[in-house]
């Protein structure tokens, strides 16, 4: 079989489904794991992305792998479900330099990926928890250099 075969056999097997009737779509989507549904739209993204993490196995790697991708709405939601935890982990180190918190190691490594779609969205995450006051001032990175 081509793929041409394959992909007609998909969608005929999909335009079969949505012309069922909504109950038994309803009964069918029952049976379905709750992590399946986590990649079919936005919505089901935001209701079901809880069920990902026991499958991510270094969830650090993850983050920074959502940023370096620039995917600003899983980032969003990443940000909006750990940001009273980033905020409480003091002195990340990353890179011989610390960071005051990891909220502003995450700003640190968009601006380092130039994911300017991830640093928007945590800036205005922010402003909207009122964070943004003098960020300036609070974003303290120090350099550690070892001596020989």
């Amino acid at each position: 079989m081509n793929n041409n075969t394959i992909n007609t056999n998909e969608e005929t097997i999909l335009i079969k489904i949505l012309n069922l009737p909504k109950e038994i779509i309803g009964i069918i989507k029952d049976f379905v794991p709750k992590k399946s549904w986590v990649c079919t739209n936005r919505d089901n993204y935001t209701l079901y992305h809880i069920y990902l993490k026991p499958y991510i196995k270094n969830y650090e790697n993850y983050i920074r792998d959502t940023i370096r991708r620039d995917n600003y709405f899983v980032f969003e939601n990443i940000v909006r479900e750990n940001y009273k935890k980033w905020q409480k982990i003091s002195e990340y180190t990353y890179k011989n330099m610390i960071f005051k918190n990891y909220l502003y190691f995450t700003i640190h490594y968009c601006i380092e990926n130039d994911s300017s779609n991830c640093r928007n969205t945590i800036t205005s995450f922010l402003k909207e928890h009122g964070f943004d006051k003098n960020l300036h001032k609070k974003n303290i990175v120090k350099y550690i250099r070892w001596k020989n």
